[in-house]
């Protein structure tokens, strides 16, 4: 489930105020102002979703991957905003009526995106039902419905001995469902991030930035207040007398704290829902104890790291020198399946070397375990004569909990090897192929705890 913080309407009128110091003029070198990613196929993971929808392969695509998923987001945020930038710099009306239409089409068209399927709030759920799927558990994405201006966006029509079946096989995953959806929102705005230095776009995605990063901020704060989960986890347990109808856990946050701490409570122990009918799902401030709340209000207080950024502030890139060398960084604070990762993320430019690069921090109650992310991203190869290929190697090599245990001190080998390869049949065209393999251990965007290969194939549009 997911809040609608009424704070949106506040940062949306705070960047009015931004908007002059975004504006700018592009790179007369060039990149590709617009990168429309599609992942058409994503293995294994499809085929996990083949068997839990049940109605054959081309079944498994109503239930998304996280790859998937965030590159439709992606792509959706970014040609919003590229249409509102070319409209910007090309229309020959007045510019006071210009830039009054741009600055709208920007702060509306966010908004209006977050409860549109294929938008950021679409994506927090499909992060959700990204982990159900992996266990066969079906669900229905509540921002299918077009829900405009509604507080409350469930993922409903889950039956309570899916969840039951979760919590016994694994725990780790049951925690990390329910921080999930933030998860996707944070990937989404590092792929806008991205995009806009390395191929120096420079579109106004800072309207997204904002909201989501604010939003995600409030909803933490808000599972850990007993005025907002006590109150409206009751009206929501008084109206939602079938169990179809009911989310799969209500307050992320506060459902996640409650099963960080108890990874061996049957899911069952939960009691009886209010009506007599089901389990009773939703967590409140009442359910934790003086401990685990006081854990919840500190994650609020770690997610303030995520302001630390000069790309959410306008600046996409930042010379380093005389030389052409280019970087910026951003801080990310994500709840995990075993506590939190504080990351600092760094980007480099320099000619045709873009680097990524990351220190990761994960922390669980008492304990701490670094790691370190190193990316290579679209380096150009000639294989033979005019042929071009893009090459994006990607490592992780660190250390995580044992078996992703939040009371542990015993540390675990991360190690995760991706490359992709995009093939440029022409400038606007590129078939990619993603390989991933990593051991056990969580990594954000990829749906797996345990070890696990993966392949995605799909094909990136390029303008």
């Amino acid at each position: 489930m997911q809040m609608k913080a009424k704070k949106l309407l506040f940062v949306l009128l705070i960047t009015f105020f931004l908007t002059p110091f975004y504006l700018s003029a592009q790179s007369s070198i060039f990149y590709p102002r617009l990168k429309l990613d599609l992942p058409l196929f994503d293995f294994p993971y499809q085929i996990d979703a083949m068997n839990t929808v049940g109605h054959g392969f081309f079944g498994s695509y109503v239930n998304p991957s996280m790859n998937q998923s965030l590159a439709l987001a992606t792509d959706l945020v970014s040609s919003l905003n590229f249409g509102m930038q070319y409209f910007y710099e090309n229309s020959k009306i007045n510019e006071r009526v210009k830039g009054g239409l741009y600055i709208a089409g920007l702060g509306f068209g966010t908004l209006l995106i977050s409860y549109l399927p294929g938008g950021d709030g679409w994506l927090h759920e499909e992060y959700h039902r990204a982990v159900m799927t992996h266990y066969g558990i079906n669900s229905f994405n509540g921002m299918n419905l077009f829900p405009l201006g509604a507080e409350i966006i469930s993922v409903d029509h889950i039956k309570d001995k899916d969840l039951v079946r979760l919590k016994a096989k694994s725990p780790a995953d049951m925690v990390r469902l329910q921080a999930a959806g933030i998860e996707g929102e944070y990937l989404l705005i590092n792929n806008l991030q991205r995009n806009n230095f390395f191929y120096e776009q420079q579109l106004p995605n800072y309207w997204l930035y904002w909201m989501v990063t604010v939003n995600s901020h409030f909803y933490i704060y808000m599972s850990a207040s007993p005025s907002d989960v006590d109150v409206k986890t009751a009206k929501m347990n008084m109206l939602e007398t079938k169990i179809a109808s009911r989310d799969f856990t209500g307050f992320d946050m506060t459902g996640w704290v409650y099963d960080l701490f108890r990874p061996n409570e049957p899911y069952e122990a939960r009691g009886v829902h209010p009506s007599g009918v089901g389990i009773n799902r939703y967590r409140t401030t009442k359910d934790l104890t003086d401990k685990e709340l006081n854990y919840l209000i500190g994650q609020a207080y770690l997610h303030f790291v995520n302001y630390l950024s000069p790309m959410l502030y306008g600046f996409s890139s930042i010379p380093l020198g005389n030389n052409g060398l280019t970087g910026n960084f951003a801080m990310r604070h994500l709840l995990t399946s075993f506590g939190s990762d504080i990351s600092s993320l760094v980007f480099l430019k320099y000619g045709d070397l873009n680097f990524a690069f990351a220190l990761h921090n994960y922390l669980n109650y008492k304990n701490y375990f670094p790691a370190i992310e190193a990316e290579l991203v679209d380096y150009p190869f000639h294989l033979t004569g005019d042929f071009l290929m893009l090459f994006s190697p990607r490592i992780i090599i660190g250390m995580q909990p044992e078996n992703q245990k939040f009371k542990t001190g015993t540390p675990e080998f991360l190690g995760l090897f991706g490359l992709r390869v995009d093939f440029v049949i022409s400038q606007n065209f590129l078939p990619f192929v993603d390989l991933t393999a990593k051991t056990d251990g969580w990594v954000a965007g990829n749906v797996y705890l345990d070890k696990n290969v993966s392949c995605r194939v799909g094909v990136s549009f390029r303008f």
